[in-house]
């Protein structure tokens, strides 16, 4: 593997240079000869942002079927275009979805759609990290959910040929989409071979009483009562709970993903309890969601409408500080996910980025936490490097362009396959 010097480069307020080898941070502070160097132009590094829910290929979707409830949204607007969608157009919108994650700073994502492997191809051609899984939806059809299961083992038996940047997890869609048995499976599969399990969970008032109507309990307590609950699920949106849900996801350990953006767009009814999923234990994480709901990756905006929404609905500014949020988009995940990148340190993974601080937002420079949550968004972020290899210097990704056209020709022939409702 290549070596990578980073020069010239503020790290704990000094100027300074960042070696790497091997994927790793081999020194600080001392210029070695490297394959390949980087001029940091004086700008800080910090640690990159985990993307810790999202459907990637969604790209393709931006822009379609906005200003619609959610259920309405998935039956008129996703799911018709998903039966026809083909694995090629899912490889173009994931690695259209990857540059703009880069863009963001983001280095590692979390991940749930079809055509697993098309997504573990662009994940592993575009240098990003991510946890990766094929969405499992059978609709309570006995026969389609043994087809998902047999796709899910088989996938599995071929991670063998991708690197360690793409985890594997399994991801039931959701309790409404997904019957008890194989709900069931999910987790005895992911037990069985450590695996993390994905879903999205309490996201709407519907969800909620559909689930108390069918059986007797909120979504969580359906989980609890399935043994699904673990330190090991990444539960995205949890944003409608009762206080034993919150006691529940606390002492499991759960991720509890926010995504404040499609919550808000897609007006689910309630607002995520930062706070008190917090002090419950559970791990508070950030996302985006995909950029069908969103319609955009980019994090850090996410970050300052996550703050903002919290006092607002608490009518309290301290609710949810500008430190705290960072953490749910570094800290809380990268340990979940036992990915060490949410400090710069010797001997770390040699994945961090750049901050261009001397845009007009940026200035003066009073509290680079607070103006990244506040004042940025992803046009700050001048460089990105993954595994010690850079993704993005000074704003360049390689073959950006032919992605974005190859993309918009992958949407367009999706569409054209299909008539709207």
């Amino acid at each position: 593997m290549k070596s990578l010097l980073v020069k010239n480069i503020i790290l704990d307020n000094k100027t300074t240079s960042i070696y790497c080898e091997k994927g790793k941070i081999a020194s600080i502070g001392v210029e070695r000869p490297a394959d390949t160097v980087l001029d940091g132009r004086g700008f800080p590094v910090h640690p990159p942002f985990i993307n810790s829910h999202t459907h990637a290929a969604m790209t393709l979707f931006r822009g379609n079927g906005d200003d619609l409830p959610l259920m309405e949204w998935l039956q008129t607007r996703i799911w018709p275009y998903e039966q026809t969608i083909k694995p090629e157009e899912v490889y173009w919108g994931t690695k259209l979805a990857i540059v703009e994650m880069i863009h963001s700073g983001i280095t590692y994502f979390v991940d749930m759609y079809w055509d697993f492997h098309q997504v573990a191809r662009a994940v592993e051609e575009m240098g990003i990290r991510a946890c990766l899984s094929a969405v499992f939806i059978d609709f309570d059809q006995p026969e389609f959910a043994r087809q998902q299961r047999e796709t899910n083992e088989r996938l599995f038996s071929e991670m063998g040929r991708y690197s360690d940047h793409v985890t594997f997890a399994i991801a039931p869609h959701a309790i409404y989409t997904v019957s008890e048995e194989s709900l069931l499976w999910a987790g005895e599969f992911t037990r069985r071979h450590n695996l993390y399990l994905h879903t999205h969970l309490s996201e709407t008032q519907k969800e909620v009483q559909d689930c108390r109507d069918a059986h007797g309990c909120t979504p969580v307590e359906y989980l609890h009562r399935l043994n699904l609950l673990s330190d090991r699920l990444v539960a995205a949106h949890t944003v409608i709970l009762t206080e034993r849900d919150i006691e529940l996801l606390g002492s499991h350990r759960v991720l509890c993903v926010h995504n404040p953006v499609s919550n808000m767009k897609l007006a689910v009814g309630g607002v995520y309890p930062y706070r008190k999923l917090k002090e419950s234990g559970a791990i508070p994480a950030l996302a985006t969601d995909g950029a069908g709901s969103n319609n955009n990756l980019d994090i850090l905006e996410d970050m300052k409408i996550a703050a903002l929404l919290q006092k607002h609905h608490q009518q309290d500014p301290t609710a949810l500080p500008a430190p705290e949020v960072m953490q749910m988009a570094t800290t809380n995940p990268a340990h979940f996910f036992k990915y060490p990148c949410d400090t710069i340190h010797l001997g770390g993974p040699a994945d961090f980025i750049l901050l261009n601080t001397h845009r007009p937002e940026m200035i003066p420079m009073h509290n680079l936490v607070s103006h990244l949550v506040y004042s940025a968004n992803s046009s700050v972020v001048d460089s990105v490097v993954c595994d010690g290899k850079v993704l993005m210097e000074h704003g360049v990704i390689e073959g950006e362009e032919e992605i974005l056209m190859k993309a918009a020709e992958a949407a367009k022939q999706m569409f054209g396959r299909v008539d709207f409702p």
